[in-house]
C-alpha cells in the first residue's frame, strides 16, 4: 500500500472547489457538472492509495451535501440527496477499482525488476566464477563470496564428500573460521541434499529432524539452505549459505542457488581437472615422485631460499643397479616393477622436509634442504639399507658451494654416482 500524503489534498481541494463553483454558475444540480467529481478519486487512487482514495470519497460527498443543506432549492432541491449519495458511492468504486488495479500493476512492475536484478546479479556470478583462477581453491573461493552476495546470508560454505564425512573446503562470511570443519554424512542436511540431489530449505534448525544439531549450534546456522553442484549427472559437493535467524533465508534464496547450482559444479570440476594436469605435469607417472621439471623447478627455489638465509644445501642422486639387466631377462614390466620399489622403499625414508624426485629412467635425485654432505651421508645410508635383499642404488652427494648455479651441483652429484657405480662394477668384476 503506498504511503498518504496529506500534501496530495490540495489538488483534490482545488479541484473540488472548482466543480461546485461551476455547478453554481450554471444552475447547481441541472449543470451535469457532478459527475466531474470522480477525476480526483482516479488521480488519487494512483498517487496516494486507499487511504486517499477515502478522503477523496469524503470530500466529494462534502462538496454534493453542503450546497443542499446551505443553498436549497431551486438548485439543489432535496431530491438531490439520492443523486449525492449514488454519486458518492460510484466515486469510492470507482477510486478503489482504479487503486487495486494501479498497486497491482506497481507489483507487477516491483516483482519484474527484483527478477532483473536478480538476474543480473545471477550474470555476474556466472561470470565470475567462469573468469576466475582456474585452481579449485580460487573457484571455490569465488562461489562463497558470490553466493553471499546473492542470498543476504551470514556464512556461505562449499561441502565436498571425504569418505563418511562433508569437508567444508571453502568458507565466507561468518563461516570463515570454520575451514576444514568436518560433520559426518549421515544425519546432516549435506548429506541429505547430497544423496537427493536437490535443494534443501531449513526454516529452523531448532524444530528440523534433518539437520546435525550439533554442527547448527557450532557455525551458528538457525536457518540454513543447501544445494547440490552436479556437472555431468554427477554430484560433487554441496553449496551451503545460511543465517543466525530463523527464517532469514528459504525458498527465494534456494530457487537462486539452484539455479547456479550447475554452473558451480562445472566450475568445479573445470579447477578440479585444471589442478590435476597441473599435478600430472609436476609428476611421475609410474612413481608418483616429483618429476624432472618439479625437481628443477624447486632446486632453484631451494638455492635462492639458502642464499638468503645462508643455510646448507646438499642434493643427491640415485641410480638403480641392474636395471638392465632386469629387463632384459624379465622384461620392462619387471623393471618398472623395480622402479617403483625403490621409489616407494626411498620415499617411505626421507624426511618429511627433503624432495625425492624420479629425474631418468632409474634415476631418482633427492634435496636435502639443511643437510652437509655428511648429514645427507647419514640420511643416504638409511634410505639405502631398507631395499629388499638384492636390490641397490648407486649414490652420488654434493654439498652446496653457495656460489654454483643448480646444473654445477647436480653435475658433481652426477660425477660422484657414476664413479660410484663404476667402482662397484670393477669390484664385481674381480
Amino acid at each position: 500500500m503506498r504511503p498518504f500524503r496529506p500534501a496530495v489534498l490540495f489538488p483534490v481541494v482545488a479541484a473540488d472547489l472548482a466543480i461546485a463553483l461551476l455547478r453554481q454558475a450554471q444552475g447547481g444540480t441541472r449543470s451535469g457538472y457532478a459527475s466531474l467529481l470522480v477525476l480526483p478519486a482516479v488521480w488519487v487512487a494512483f498517487v496516494a492509495g486507499r487511504r486517499g482514495v477515502a478522503v477523496v470519497v469524503a470530500t466529494t460527498a462534502l462538496t454534493l451535501t453542503v450546497p443542499i443543506l446551505a443553498v436549497g432549492g431551486p438548485d439543489y432541491p432535496s431530491s438531490a440527496w439520492r443523486g449525492a449519495v449514488l454519486l458518492a458511492i460510484v466515486t469510492a468504486i470507482v477510486g478503489l477499482v482504479t487503486e487495486r488495479g494501479a498497486s497491482a500493476s506497481r507489483q507487477r512492475a516491483a516483482e519484474a525488476l527484483r527478477h532483473a536484478r536478480t538476474l543480473d546479479r545471477l550474470l555476474r556470478t556466472q561470470t565470475a566464477i567462469a573468469l576466475s583462477d582456474p585452481g579449485l581453491d580460487d573457484v571455490m573461493s569465488t562461489v562463497v563470496e558470490k553466493a553471499l552476495e546473492l542470498t543476504g546470508a551470514d556464512g556461505a560454505v562449499v561441502e565436498l564428500p571425504d569418505g563418511e564425512e562433508m569437508v567444508y573446503r571453502a568458507v565466507f562470511g561468518t563461516a570463515a573460521p570454520f575451514a576444514g570443519l568436518r560433520v559426518p554424512l549421515a544425519g546432516s542436511t549435506s548429506g541429505l541434499c547430497l544423496a537427493q540431489i536437490e535443494p534443501l530449505v531449513v526454516v529452523d534448525s531448532e524444530r528440523d529432524p534433518r539437520v546435525n544439531t550439533e554442527a547448527c549450534h557450532r557455525v551458528g546456522a538457525r536457518s540454513l539452505v543447501v544445494v547440490p553442484l552436479v556437472h555431468a549427472g554427477e554430484v560433487a559437493g554441496v553449496l551451503k549459505v545460511y543465517s543466525a535467524e530463523r527464517a532469514a533465508v528459504g525458498e527465494d534464496e534456494a530457487r537462486v542457488l539452484a539455479l547456479l547450482g550447475g554452473v558451480i559444479g562445472a566450475g568445479l570440476a573445470r579447477a578440479e581437472l585444471h589442478d590435476t594436469l597441473a599435478e600430472h605435469a609436476h609428476t611421475d607417472a609410474l612413481t608418483g615422485l616429483a618429476n624432472r621439471r618439479s625437481w628443477d623447478d624447486q632446486l632453484e627455489r631451494a638455492l635462492a631460499h639458502a642464499t638468503r638465509s645462508h643455510e646448507t644445501v646438499s642434493v643427491a642422486l640415485c641410480d638403480v643397479d641392474l636395471l638392465k639387466q632386469v629387463n632384459d631377462r624379465e622384461g620392462h614390466a619387471a623393471g618398472d616393477a623395480l622402479i617403483r620399489e625403490v621409489a616407494r622403499c626411498l620415499g617411505d625414508g626421507a624426511r618429511a622436509a627433503d624432495l625425492l624426485a624420479r629425474v631418468g629412467g632409474d634415476e631418482f635425485a633427492l634435496l636435502l634442504a639443511g643437510a652437509d654432505r655428511d648429514a645427507a651421508a647419514e640420511v643416504l645410508d638409511r634410505l639405502t639399507s631398507g631395499l629388499p635383499a638384492g636390490r641397490s642404488v648407486s649414490v652420488g652427494i654434493a654439498e652446496w658451494d653457495g656460489r654454483e648455479s643448480a646444473a654445477e651441483l647436480v653435475a658433481r652429484a652426477d660425477a660422484r654416482m657414476y664413479e660410484r657405480k663404476r667402482v662397484g662394477r670393477a669390484a664385481a668384476m674381480r
